[in-house]
């Protein structure tokens, strides 16, 4: 992949007073320190190009993940695509589009199924991989958890990263014109229905509600698209329990994204699952374990568990203070004083253990 500095040369032989070179090496750098705290992220081809949706019921895209669309050599590369028109936004709303789009890599690279209804659909499994990236997540209707923001931890992290964005975000691409989309006067199609492959079919509305349709692939049932996935339960679905069971264990207490609060309007206090907090956030534990205490900062998350029953607070690993240890003169007076302890009066032996308040004597004195 070429340096900003070899693509300015290419590019001037051609132009003198337009370059691009710049933009697309902040780009470049702003994805290279991405990698740099996450190493799992790979290495991608980063483009620029149209946003524009081409149907007027869409809407405009900031950006696009494409597993192993490039070819380097041996190596394959997957692409990530910035739309030029999301230039003109500001330059954290650029990088938070990367860190999205980082996700979706971070995801393909686990193996994990993060979206489902072409790719439309965010589910929790993205929502967790975003938190793990320093991503605050909100669930909308129609896309998910795919609406993003930079946690303060985040925002601080990338500043300089940011700030670079910032110099060179000089150029955005203008909309593309859609002209207007024809409306519907009756619903007499059936409805539109599609599992996580995605595959779609169309039935009657009668055949829809006799019971589901489920994909011989992906396992998923048919549904329509502005049907809520996560949350949705088919009238007929069997349960495997005789209608009424109270005993029939609720799915979302299993879920630990059911904890998942990182603006703190539900419980307070900014919280995530259980081993799933953002970077730079550690438990009381974890800073013992590196020699280190919260040093009198207040908690700036918490972590919880067990459907809520266990709870830790989590503090901010850079304000963090390095473990008090005792001076010599310190240690010193210690031993004494439990020297003194374990030292009989009457005998004036030292014992292996404290000689009794009850007595004031040792067991052999006594």
């Amino acid at each position: 992949m070429s340096t900003a500095a070899q693509i300015t040369d290419m590019t001037r032989t051609c132009q003198d007073s337009v370059s691009t070179a710049a933009l697309v090496g902040a780009l470049e750098a702003a994805w290279s320190a991405i990698r740099a705290q996450h190493t799992e992220v790979p290495a991608a081809v980063l483009v620029v190009g149209s946003g524009s949706p081409t149907k007027p019921s869409q809407g405009m895209k900031w950006g696009h993940f494409a597993a192993l669309r490039w070819q380097a050599g041996e190596q394959q590369l997957p692409e990530i695509l910035i739309s030029g028109e999301g230039l003109s936004r500001e330059p954290e709303a650029v990088f938070t589009t990367l860190l999205h789009e980082a996700t979706h890599a971070l995801a393909d690279v686990r193996g994990v199924q993060d979206t489902s209804r072409q790719g439309r659909w965010h589910n929790k499994k993205f929502a967790t991989l975003a938190a793990e990236l320093g991503l605050s997540t909100t669930k909308d209707d129609k896309l998910g958890y795919s609406p993003c923001t930079l946690t303060d931890l985040t925002r601080a992290r990338y500043k300089a990263t940011i700030a670079g964005l910032s110099v060179a975000l000089r150029f955005y691409r203008h909309p593309e014109p859609t002209g207007e989309g024809k409306t519907r006067t009756n619903n007499n199609n059936g409805v539109s229905c599609e599992c996580e492959c995605p595959r779609k079919l169309r039935i009657s509305k009668a055949a829809f509600e006799e019971g589901p349709i489920v994909c011989a692939v992906c396992s998923a049932a048919f549904l329509p698209e502005d049907i809520d996935r996560d949350t949705y339960e088919h009238p007929t679905f069997a349960t495997g329990t005789p209608a009424g069971d109270d005993g029939q264990a609720d799915d979302d207490s299993e879920d630990p994204m059911v904890f998942y609060d990182p603006t703190g309007e539900r419980y307070g206090l900014p919280t995530y699952p259980f081993k799933f907090a953002p970077d730079g956030l550690l438990t009381r534990r974890q800073l013992r374990a590196r020699q280190l205490r919260p040093g009198g900062q207040d908690p700036a998350a918490q972590i919880m568990w067990r459907r809520g029953k266990r709870v830790a607070y989590l503090f901010r690993l850079d304000l963090a203070m390095p473990k008090r240890t005792a001076t010599a003169a310190q240690r010193a007076a210690i031993d004494k004083a439990l020297t003194a302890r374990r030292t009989c009066p009457d005998c004036g032996q030292v014992k292996p253990y404290y000689i009794p308040r009850r007595t004031g004597t040792c067991l052999d004195c006594g």
